[in-house]
Formats: C-alpha cells, sequence, structure tokens
C-alpha cells in the first residue's frame, strides 16, 4: 500500500486503531516514551505523527504542553475525542505534513515520534528526521520496530509482521537499515535507549 492510499486507510479506520494497537502493546509503549522523556510540568513538547495521540496525552498526562501533528483527519478526531472523554488539557491537534513542519528552528525542548517512520519511504524518512531534527532544542525521543540482526530471529522477525509488509510498501527498506545509524545521519545522538517488548525508544540529545 503506498503512504497516501495508507493515510487514507487509516483515517477511513481509525475507530479501530486503538482496539487494534492495544493488542500490539501500545499503549505500554506510550507510556515508556513518556517515561524516557521526562517532560517538565508546563514544557513545550512537539508530537509528530501522532496517530490517534497515545503519546501526545500521555506527555500531557505528565505536565507538558503539546502540539500534535498527523495526516490523518479520521486519526486526529479520535484523539481529540480521547481528550475530551478525559478532560484532559494541555494537548492541541493539528494536521500537518511532518516533512515541512512550520515551526522556527529550535521551537521546542522536546520533540517526539513514534510507530510512523517504518511506514515511509527512506527519503521521507531523512525528511522527517531532518524537520525533528531542526525544531528540537533539548531532546527527541523516538520509538520504532526493535529489528533484529541477520539472520533467524530477523527471519522470524519479518515472518510475524508479515501485515506491515501489506500496510506499507516501504517496511522492507525499514528493515534492511539499523534504525541508530538513522537517528544518527540526523545529527541525534543517542544516550538512551529502552526496550519495550518488539520496540526500542531512542532518547537523544540535539
Amino acid at each position: 500500500m503506498s503512504r497516501p492510499a495508507q493515510i487514507e486507510f487509516l483515517s477511513r479506520f481509525a475507530d479501530a486503531y486503538d482496539p487494534v494497537v492495544a493488542l500490539l502493546g501500545f499503549p505500554v509503549l506510550w507510556r515508556a516514551i513518556a517515561d524516557l522523556a521526562a517532560a517538565r510540568p508546563g514544557e513545550r513538547a512537539l508530537d509528530v505523527c501522532t496517530g490517534t495521540g497515545g503519546t501526545a496525552l500521555e506527555l500531557a498526562r505528565r505536565g507538558a504542553r503539546v502540539v500534535a501533528l498527523d495526516l490523518g483527519p479520521g486519526m486526529l478526531r479520535v484523539a481529540a475525542r480521547k481528550q475530551h472523554a478525559v478532560a484532559l488539557g494541555g494537548a492541541a491537534f493539528a494536521c500537518m505534513d511532518a516533512r515541512r513542519l512550520a515551526f522556527r528552528d529550535g521551537s521546542f525542548p522536546l520533540v517526539s515520534c513514534s510507530m510512523a517512520l517504518h511506514e515511509m519511504d527512506e527519503a521521507e524518512r531523512a525528511l522527517v528526521l531532518g524537520e525533528i531534527r531542526r525544531v528540537a532544542c533539548d531532546r527527541v525521543v523516538v520509538a520504532e520496530y526493535r529489528v533484529p540482526p541477520p539472520g533467524a530471529a530477523r527471519l522470524a522477525f519479518r515472518l510475524a509482521r508479515l501485515y506491515e509488509y501489506w500496510e506499507s510498501d516501504d517496511f522492507a527498506s525499514f528493515v534492511a537499515r539499523d534504525f541508530r545509524e538513522r537517528l544518527e545521519a540526523a545529527e541525534l545522538c543517542v544516550v538512551e535507549s529502552r526496550d519495550v517488548g518488539a520496540y526500542r525508544v531512542w532518547r537523544c540529545d540535539v
């Protein structure tokens, strides 16, 4: 599935997203991202490719003032509905392309991005990471799949995630390269990482 088709698909079926990703362990991941981000009360944060707002709302619960972005209107509607349901302030949701962030350099002490880059092609990943680096002035927290090294474990990983190959035309290219290399290529300095089930969270300094 191409990236535009994928965004349309996820937006159309946004109401089913949270029940599905709950089975994949995302709520635990969102909390781990917020733990590693260590947002301070009142601190400005940007959550890129927010989806239904899992990470953004978790950061807001910790006291951050979060701007959360996505290209899927359906996903943003679900995120706003979740925010209203828990009467949680501190998060604002907007439709924006992460490849062209409409913010000045160094606008946010904290920028997060979770479980989105594996769905992009290599050029788009580099653009998004570059924009994340540009608008961050202190730290960046990124969560993605924890891809095993080549061998039997890598094969098992691929077989267990056949749905990702259907959902995204670009998942194979994501698996082919070490993700930490991508972070470093974007001039993000990894200072800590944490494994959460099938996922890894990287905290980076800028």
